[in-house]
């Protein structure tokens, strides 16, 4: 006999992904700049939220930026916070809209990084690329068949003794002598 049984649990229903790719131009600095040394993005934080049918991200990094005034004697550091907020997409969806119970789960699966810095009108620009994902978690069911009882046919092992074992026979008449006939008469005691 068959029968089908309903089991609800908690599952990742939905998946989504998002390449960022944003340009950034740093705040002007005093003087002329001669070149940029460097590049270094820190203290990235993102959070998801959900808003009806659609998955929100929003977050901040921070860019920081090494480089010379023009006649390369000084270096110095510019930095800017630079905040972010995009829908994603959910591109692979047991459903496509959200229950107030659905949890959402956001990574960045590749941090940011700057991929070009360059100079233009005296202004340094950075272009920032990372890389996020999101998976939705919700209540979902899976229908698992209950099969009749299985019985097995076990055969029981047959004892078999040889009657000439002379080595195995003085081995167990060492155990029959060691045995205390008492042993559980001892344990198993009534209460009284």
């Amino acid at each position: 006999m068959n029968d089908i049984r309903e089991i609800v649990t908690k599952a990742v229903i939905g998946k989504g992904r998002r390449t960022f790719d944003i340009p950034v131009r740093m705040p002007q600095v005093k003087g002329e700049i001669g070149r940029v040394l460097g590049a270094f993005i820190t203290n990235h934080q993102l959070k998801a939220t959900k808003s009806k049918d659609e998955v929100n991200v929003a977050g901040h990094y921070d860019v920081h930026v090494w480089y010379t005034n023009s006649d390369e004697i000084e270096s110095d550091i510019v930095r800017l916070k630079v905040d972010y907020s995009e829908r994603v997409e959910l591109v692979d969806a047991l459903r496509y809209h959200l229950l107030e119970s659905d949890e959402i789960a956001v990574e960045a699966l590749v941090a940011p990084f700057a991929t070009d810095v360059g100079i233009e009108a005296g202004t340094i620009t950075v272009d920032v690329s990372f890389e996020i994902g999101i998976e939705v978690i919700g209540e979902t069911k899976m229908r698992v068949a209950i099969l009749g009882p299985v019985i097995e046919q076990r055969s029981e092992p047959k004892l078999t003794f040889e009657a000439n074992a002379s080595s195995d026979d003085d081995d167990l008449s060492e155990i029959d002598a060691a045995l205390n006939p008492d042993f559980l008469e001892a344990i198993i005691e009534p209460f009284e």
